[in-house]
């Protein structure tokens, strides 16, 4: 028995020091108590939204310009990288097309034909040659 009565007297200061109630019948009229209201959900959320929205350390116009005109110079340069890359590739696609003038010729011919058509044309010419 002493050692319920111990538990008991624990359980009574840990619930003291910490500002909670252990007890089973303490926890059962607090879980009655609690019940949902709207309105003063509500309420309670917009005072802390507003509590928040004051927290907050809004930037200066100055600040602003400074940080919009960074973000558009960052949006030109990554812009023209991406077109000397896009050109570049480009360049170097037409260079390998003059490299092979029967893929050439019939890429040239008819903007229609698809790729495995054209390629079945030069696998066809290969074997040509080679009888």
């Amino acid at each position: 028995m002493s050692d319920k009565s111990t538990k008991k007297k624990d359980d009574k200061k840990l619930a003291k020091d910490t500002g909670k109630n252990t007890s089973k019948k303490a926890s059962a009229k607090d879980s009655s108590k609690k019940s949902f209201h709207p309105v003063k959900s509500a309420g309670k959320f917009v005072r802390e939204y507003r509590s928040e929205l004051k927290k907050i350390s809004w930037p200066s116009a100055k600040d602003t310009t400074k940080n919009a005109l960074i973000t558009l110079g960052a949006i030109f340069v990554v812009g023209i990288f991406i077109w000397a890359l896009d050109f570049g590739l480009s360049q170097l696609r037409d260079l390998g097309l003059k490299k092979i003038p029967e893929l050439a010729a019939s890429a040239q011919q008819s903007e229609d034909v698809s790729g495995s058509d054209v390629l079945d044309s030069l696998i066809v010419s290969d074997g040509d040659a080679a009888e």
